[in-house]
């Protein structure tokens, strides 16, 4: 019942953003259409969490058990944040591609709800379980935000053949606070491990590729702080660690050895 509900908020929520990216592009009212682009993302993002929070209600658990229960989260954080981002910045291609990325995992979410029981495996039932999901749900859609600022700036850089360094240093104001999240992610997973099985460590697939994913980001920010002038290399590296990024969260399920993973969500 509350996945049907979901086809409701997400014509809600595309349709509240999609009248406020009208009015970013088409409408020359700058107050009218700075004041309707502000208004209408945050009322969807709220509509967003309320059902997060119906559904965390209905299902008497944490909804952060499943791959369609964390991409709606993920959706939520990306929205949330680019429409800060734009508070400050005004950035209109940034606006959009945050509302398609959005939209584009709540659209799979309802081709693929994996509903799931009530019930959690005992080491489920931990008080580190919502930290550690939360907080990588958070940091992923950072660096989410930091890839698309990157791909607008390279964008910028096909156009003119310079290098965007506005667009560059936002995405690299982006990636601190995201990397930080992603380690503090990562030693929150590594203390549950040890208290839920014995071992902070166990070099699991998908614990391998996260680590893989910290390195290619604490990669990024020795670049951008110990080569100032390796701007180029450094756009395609935030890309690059981006897809990794994406690997380590929704790809490890596809590799031969990662059903093993312990950390493979539920179907």
């Amino acid at each position: 019942m509350i996945w049907q509900i979901l086809n409701i908020t997400f014509i809600i929520f595309v349709s509240l953003w999609l009248v406020g990216t009208i009015f970013v592009f088409f409408n020359k009212n700058k107050i009218k259409t700075t004041k309707i682009s502000l208004i209408l993302p945050g009322i969807a993002n709220l509509i967003l969490l309320t059902f997060i929070i119906l559904y965390w209600i209905e299902i008497e658990r944490p909804p952060l058990k499943t791959m369609a229960e964390t991409r709606l989260w993920y959706a939520m954080f990306v929205s949330l944040i680019v429409w800060v981002i734009f508070i400050r910045t005004k950035s209109k291609p940034l606006y959009l591609l945050g509302f398609i990325m959005s939209t584009v995992f709540l659209l799979v979410d309802l081709i693929h709800p994996e509903y799931q029981t009530k019930n959690l495996m005992p080491a489920l039932q931990s008080p580190w379980f919502i930290p550690h999901v939360v907080i990588y749900m958070i940091s992923y859609a950072v660096l989410a935000a930091a890839c698309l600022t990157t791909l607008i700036g390279y964008y910028n850089y096909l156009k003119s053949n310079t290098i965007d360094h506005e667009n560059l240093r936002l995405a690299m104001n982006l990636v601190y606070p995201g990397f930080a999240l992603l380690t503090i992610g990562m030693l929150l997973g590594a203390v549950w491990a040890k208290i839920a099985w014995g071992d902070y460590w166990s070099w699991d697939p998908k614990e391998t590729w996260a680590l893989l994913t910290w390195l290619f980001y604490m990669l990024c920010i020795h670049l951008d702080y110990s080569f100032p002038n390796k701007r180029k290399t450094l756009m395609f590296l935030l890309a690059f660690s981006f897809i990794v990024l994406i690997i380590t969260w929704l790809g490890i399920r596809y590799f031969p050895n990662g059903m093993s993973s312990i950390h493979v969500y539920g179907n």
